[in-house]
């Protein structure tokens, strides 16, 4: 059985882990997507510091022997608590301030609202002192089974439920690893209009990274894409990179297509549809007939056909009401073939 223990950082003074700050690794690959505090509630977390009340345990992953990671040596990585360890040290280094209603509830005639951290230390050293001093509750773990951290890091996070895609991040093996790389792709950074909130890029990359494997169009439904990320689990990384070497090339041509943040990508059903389109294309030997104008006069149809079909259902085109109606599947094979299918009709025909 592998070894597993747990323990209590023995020195985790606020000042002494921010003094430890380079040897602390904040972005794991575990780490989920998480959302960036807003100043408010940084500042709620110094005033609850300063005024003594609890806050939740922060769990670090300690390196035995120190990891060496792109040059960098680190001793921990943070599994638990990134946000509130950045928003400590943001205010040693100045970056916030106290709430300007900060209220110091122990001597309610002190003044320290609007203060940075070196401000409170010139004006009313002991309370920078104390907030210095304060020691917060951080659990060690220690393991070389990076398995045991992932899960460790998703039963954390189940009182905020992670969604599938993040969910999948923390399954360990060679395939996260490749779906991470191929969602860093230019595809991705350059040509997708919205966000990689909550891994919605990983998710899509997941869903390429399978249509790979299956060579043509399938169910990408939760429990698929779970079972193939798992199943690589055990497999040499050899066959994940060659998958996403696979990908790489559709999505170099789509890259050639679109433009910067395309409206035309703005849907992640049309996005996959775009994706098995141009596989085919590239198999088939007619990728150079897929542009953006015919995406775009296609796109232009089936809007015109919406408002045909408003005035007039019997003289509208079926299939394209068929396209848009399927488009609430995204996931499901029969939906992804048939819009697949008269998509390239349009653009063959």
């Amino acid at each position: 059985m592998t070894d597993f223990r747990i323990s209590n950082l023995t020195n985790s003074a606020v000042l002494y882990l921010y003094s430890e700050k380079e040897f602390i690794l904040l972005d794991p690959e575990y780490q989920r997507d998480s959302d960036i505090w807003s100043l408010e509630k940084k500042q709620l977390l110094i005033d609850s510091i300063l005024n003594g009340y609890d806050i939740p345990k922060i769990y670090f992953h300690e390196f035995s022997p120190q990891k060496k990671i792109k040059g960098d040596v680190y001793k921990y990585a943070i599994i638990d608590g990134k946000q509130r360890i950045s928003a400590l040290w943001g205010f040693i280094d100045g970056e916030i301030c106290l709430a300007d209603d900060f209220e110091y509830l122990s001597d309610r005639a002190i003044k320290a609202g609007g203060l940075t951290y070196s401000e409170l230390g010139e004006k009313y050293p002991k309370i920078k002192t104390k907030f210095d001093s304060t020691t917060l509750t951080v659990v060690t773990i220690q393991t070389d089974d990076l398995d045991q951290i992932e899960d460790m890091f998703s039963r954390l996070n189940e009182a905020v439920p992670l969604n599938a895609a993040e969910k999948r991040n923390a399954f360990g093996g060679s395939m996260p690893i490749e779906i991470r790389k191929l969602a860093d792709s230019k595809f991705f950074s350059a040509k997708i209009p919205f966000e990689n909130t909550r891994y919605k890029y990983l998710d899509l990359a997941a869903k390429f990274l399978y249509l790979e494997e299956k060579d043509g169009i399938t169910d990408t439904k939760k429990v698929y894409l779970d079972e193939f990320v798992r199943s690589y689990k055990n497999k040499s990384q050899t066959k994940a990179q060659s998958l996403r070497a696979e990908s790489e090339k559709t999505l170099s041509e789509l890259v050639r297509i679109f433009v910067k943040d395309d409206p035309l990508l703005r849907s992640i059903g049309m996005v996959v549809t775009y994706y098995t389109l141009m596989r085919d294309a590239r198999g088939e030997g007619y990728s150079k007939k897929i542009k953006r104008k015919s995406l775009q006069n296609f796109e232009k149809k089936r809007e015109d056909n919406r408002i045909l079909a408003e005035k007039n259902i019997s003289k509208a085109d079926y299939d394209l009401l068929e396209f848009d109606r399927l488009s609430q599947s995204p996931n499901d094979a029969v939906a992804m073939r048939f819009r697949f299918e008269v998509l390239k009709k349009f653009l063959c025909s």
